[in-house]
């Protein structure tokens, strides 16, 4: 079994049950991923160009992520998508993921090397989002403080009952 890869127009030998994300990074080829075949980020999307029924059909966590847009365009997440024959990808979309440099590995690279907090949710967020998270983050605070207070107060209650029934 052969995989494909436009535009690189790089053909490759597919093992049984791999996938063609592993096959790619395994042989260098670029494909995003952020979750490392979990799938739950879609990044690793790519169309099929030929060979469609050499490949088995999207399962219901990837037709979950990917959405109806499978039925239109053929595209399918790298990390899920297994053949049994011969098939060719289009690995454009990934291309330029590559070209605008916010690929998860240099990403990843560039955060170790600050070492600092991770801001990764930083900019994905309306801002009634981070409000919401504010607010959330605030009433769990006060809630652990509440907590707190009162498991203290229930030791209190506790050392007072045994000492009054030390004097009975």
């Amino acid at each position: 079994m052969k995989v494909k890869f436009l535009p690189q127009d790089v053909e490759l030998e597919i093992q049984p049950n791999q996938s063609v994300m592993n096959l790619a990074h395994e042989k260098g080829i670029f494909i995003k991923s952020v979750c490392n075949g979990m799938p739950s980020c879609a990044e690793c999307r790519v169309r099929v160009v030929e060979g469609e029924h050499n490949v088995l059909p999207p399962s219901t966590k990837e037709l979950s992520l990917i959405g109806t847009g499978y039925f239109i365009d053929q595209r399918r997440l790298s990390c899920q998508l297994l053949c049994f024959g011969d098939i060719t990808v289009d690995l454009s979309e990934q291309v330029e993921k590559e070209k605008q440099g916010v690929g998860a590995r240099k990403y990843l690279t560039r955060q170790k090397d600050v070492g600092g907090e991770s801001h990764a949710v930083s900019g994905n967020l309306l801002e009634q989002d981070q409000q919401l998270v504010e607010e959330v983050a605030s009433s769990s605070e006060r809630k652990s403080e509440s907590e707190a207070n009162s498991g203290g107060a229930k030791k209190r209650r506790r050392r007072r009952s045994r000492r009054g029934g030390g004097k009975r």
